[in-house]
């Protein structure tokens, strides 16, 4: 009976213990990052009251007989399985996806941590654990490469830090310029030619066409008058006849093409032709701008029957134009100072896919005499598939006043490929992408990436990453200890923290959230109970351990 008492006071000793896990858990079920404990009980000693005997020939063998001395705790462990977020839209809040902890220090040791409610205080430091902790991690250097060391620091974003003006080398181009961006000068007749009804052709009489209303005799003249691509005066005679200029269509536009130069083979020049419904029509054989006219007039012959022939009037169906178009983008000097730079592209129509191009810097105020402005001019060609084949001139060279001179790449792509500057009949797009300098700067704000990165904002609009958050990694995170203020140390169980940079990926950072509690209060109040029935049974057989030592005093009377 005595047994039975000590038994039962070792249940009530553990469950007392299971209750104090769980009122711990429940009193952190708001804590930021806390992880919840559960507790695992172990048998105690056991009284031997009887060896266990194997079988002989003579009879079988026996279990060993024991009397169990109770219960104890095992083991309180520690769950570090992963919380839920919450969403804050606060900066310096930060969630751990994965097994990770962030690195604390206080000057004198690390410690680690799974609640990321971090602040910053007027030195720009980041704290954890209400500010008594540097968050630590690794910093960069000025051009935000991130310093290799063997060692974590405090973290200390330099607010107000001013990023200095960086001068522009190279502007980068993302276009396409229209393969059909110039067009032929072309004017169609008002009327078209006919005869008995049926579109004339080139090998229709001139007499019998519909138009020809009293026949034509040798002599009459058809009189053009017009003005070539280039702006020079024609006037000339088509006389009628045999033995003259001809009788038909086709020797009316062959006259005129090859007296004035108007044939296929003209560099520059217009062809006369007729088309399928009869019209006449005058095209270039050039595109680009032109200064073509063209108009026909009738004349009889003095002393010859009365002859006339309707002759139409020519309307101009489409413009003759060069393709042009112009990108313009800033780019910035030693000082910061910003600097239009426009270029300008001109097809070139003598040319098959070739364009030519100049840049013009602060609308013509840098000059080459003043600001040694060069390479301000050149030529683009492209494949027949509509890739760069090259990008002729260049670099472009100025010195704007009270600054240092420049040197700037003008970068239409790799040649062959269709990553810069291209040439598809295809709507014209130009795209100056991306120039390399900016003006003079201060920090202004800060990111967190998914790495930990923590990339700086400057004023001037340039981004460079500050430092990284690192994170620690345990071979067994239930051996850490609790240092207090929801922050653990290492202990020999734990292993040595492995702290990484990027992790391999295991562990990601969330910036403007937070880990909850991972304590579940249905959870929670279902172990309450299961501990308050434990502790209820222990008690019940020290009460019937005790009336039963009261009946054995009670045989004496």
């Amino acid at each position: 009976m005595m047994t039975s008492l000590f038994s039962a006071v070792s249940g009530l000793s553990t469950h007392q213990s299971k209750m104090d896990v769980i009122g711990d858990n429940l009193a952190n079920v708001n804590t930021i990052g806390f992880k919840q404990s559960r507790v695992s009980f172990a048998t105690g000693f056991a009284q031997m009251m009887k060896t266990a005997e194997g079988p002989i020939d003579t009879r079988g063998g026996s279990n060993a007989i024991e009397i169990g001395l109770g219960t104890r705790i095992n083991s309180i462990d520690r769950v570090f399985s992963q919380g839920n977020f919450e969403n804050t839209g606060n900066r310096n809040d930060l969630a751990i996806q994965g097994d990770g902890f962030f690195v604390l220090g206080d000057g004198q040791r690390q410690y680690f941590g799974r609640a990321g409610n971090f602040q910053l205080d007027a030195d720009g430091s980041l704290l954890a654990a209400g500010g008594r902790m540097h968050v630590l991690g690794r910093l960069a250097d000025k051009n935000g490469t991130l310093i290799p060391s063997s060692t974590v620091e405090p973290l200390k974003l330099p607010f107000g830090e001013k990023d200095p003006a960086k001068a522009t080398t190279e502007i980068r181009y993302f276009c396409n310029l229209d393969a059909n961006s110039s067009t032929h000068e072309t004017y169609t007749a008002s009327f078209a030619f006919a005869s008995d009804g049926v579109p004339a052709t080139r090998n229709s009489l001139l007499n019998n066409l519909d138009q020809a209303t009293a026949p034509m005799d040798d002599g009459d003249v058809i009189h053009l008058t017009a003005t070539r691509r280039d702006g020079t005066a024609v006037d000339l005679d088509f006389v009628f006849g045999e033995s003259n200029d001809g009788v038909s269509v086709g020797d009316l536009l062959d006259h005129f093409n090859s007296a004035l130069g108007f044939d296929s083979q003209s560099e520059g020049g217009s062809q006369l032709a007729i088309d399928a419904a009869g019209k006449i029509v005058l095209q270039d054989n050039l595109a680009g701008t032109s200064e073509t006219t063209i108009s026909m007039s009738f004349e009889d012959a003095a002393g010859s029957t009365a002859s006339s022939m309707l002759l139409p009037t020519f309307v101009n169906t489409e413009t003759g134009e060069t393709g042009t178009h112009s990108v313009s983008i800033y780019v910035y000097d030693s000082r910061g100072e910003r600097h239009k730079v426009e270029l300008n592209f001109t097809q070139d129509t003598s040319q098959e896919n070739t364009w030519n191009w100049e840049a013009i810097v602060d609308d013509g105020a840098i000059n080459e005499l003043t600001d040694n402005l060069n390479g301000n001019n050149g030529t683009v060609r492209f494949n027949s598939d509509g890739s760069l084949m090259a990008f002729e001139g260049g670099p472009l060279t100025f010195t704007p006043p009270q600054g240092q001179s420049m040197v700037v790449d003008l970068n239409a792509g790799t040649v062959g490929t269709f990553d810069g500057i291209t040439q598809f009949s295809a709507p014209t797009t130009t795209i100056a992408l991306h120039q390399d300098g900016h003006a003079m700067g201060v920090l202004s704000d800060f990111t967190v990436d998914n790495d930990g990165k923590i990339i700086g904002s400057y004023s001037n609009g340039i981004s460079r990453t500050l430092g990284q958050i690192v994170v620690a990694r345990f071979a067994n995170p239930s051996g850490l200890e609790l240092s207090g203020e929801n922050i653990y140390s290492a202990t020999v169980n734990s292993g040595d923290p492995l702290i990484g940079v990027d992790n391999g990926g295991v562990n990601q950072i969330y910036a403007g959230y937070l880990e909850l509690s991972t304590v579940d209060m249905a959870e929670q109040f279902t172990e309450m109970i299961i501990a308050q029935r434990g502790f209820q049974a222990a008690s019940r057989v020290i009460t019937v351990a005790d009336q039963l030592l009261n009946e054995v005093t009670q045989l004496k009377r």
